[in-house]
């Protein structure tokens, strides 16, 4: 059976891009990131299931005994951002800037490599490429940030589907799951598209990615998503639309994939070809006397 990559990106309701709530009241929105990530290390241990925790900055930095529980539990750490800012919207020093900051804040919390990252809202584009050369001078072994469909929020077009290496072969890109309808192809990664799309199409997705694609799927959610209450604001309409609907089943969708798939973290799920990339970013750091952070 093949085993799929468990991933929580770990924010609150209010660092939703699509909800716009600004930084300056972050600290003034009510939290309920403790709650979550508790429902979710409760199904993950009752279910005997190790994920990886792409934790923000932000939220290691003012609630760091969330990150020694996750770690405790035996579950990966890895990189979110700090601020959750689109990486689009950042330069490359802006985004440097961030990404050691999350580092530290994290490893602030609990002293771990942090060997992976995920951009907020998969907003790595074609044009963001200089991104990955700051992930490897940062010790970044590989990336999750990209869709390889484009849709009206995010996604690059001409992108391969499954893992594969970047920046000279010194970090893998690990995008986040589509599936392929005849000519078509649809996101399934988790999230919203597990909300919005019923049980019974994700499973076939999955089983169709594993099965026929012999590839092994990448599955996200956020913590704020196993809450059922509605967040308390929002830009408009359709931005709270897109963070509530069906949250109220997420639940249940999460624990079925969970009993009916096999799952774990990244850091076992790609440990080969991780391994290979070790290795040629030790070399190419010996080769030029150099090292990551």
């Amino acid at each position: 059976m093949v085993k799929n990559a468990l991933t929580i990106d770990v924010e609150d309701w209010f660092h939703a891009t699509y909800l716009g709530v600004p930084e300056k009241d972050w600290p003034i929105c009510e939290p309920w990131i403790k709650s979550n990530i508790h429902r979710i290390l409760d199904i993950l241990a009752n279910e005997e299931v190790k994920a990886t925790f792409f934790i923000l900055g932000w939220i290691a930095e003012r609630t760091p005994e969330i990150v020694q529980t996750i770690a405790d539990e035996g579950h990966e750490i890895a990189s979110h951002s700090y601020y959750h800012r689109q990486v689009f919207r950042q330069s490359p020093a802006e985004f440097a800037q961030d990404l050691r900051l999350s580092i530290e804040m994290i490893q602030a919390a609990v002293d771990v490599p942090i060997s992976g990252y995920r951009a907020p809202a998969a907003s790595i584009g074609k044009d963001q490429q200089w991104a990955f050369e700051i992930m490897v001078e940062n010790g970044i072994l590989y990336d999750s940030s990209m869709l390889p469909v484009r849709t009206p929020l995010y996604g690059v077009t001409g992108l391969p589907r499954f893992a594969f290496r970047l920046c000279e072969e010194r970090i893998l890109e690990i995008p986040l799951t589509t599936v392929e309808v005849g000519n078509i192809r649809l996101p399934i990664s988790g999230g919203v598209y597990t909300r919005l799309l019923p049980i019974s199409f994700t499973e076939w997705a999955v089983k169709r990615v594993n099965e026929v694609d012999g590839q092994p799927m990448m599955l996200y959610l956020h913590p704020w998503e196993l809450d059922p209450q509605p967040p308390p604001l929002g830009r408009n309409a359709i931005s709270r639309w897109s963070h509530i609907i069906n949250k109220g089943k997420m639940e249940g969708r999460f624990r079925q994939l969970l009993s009916r798939f096999s799952f774990g973290p990244v850091r076992d799920v790609f440990s080969a070809e991780l391994e290979i990339i070790k290795r040629i970013q030790d070399e190419k750091n010996l080769a030029t006397g150099t090292t990551s952070r």
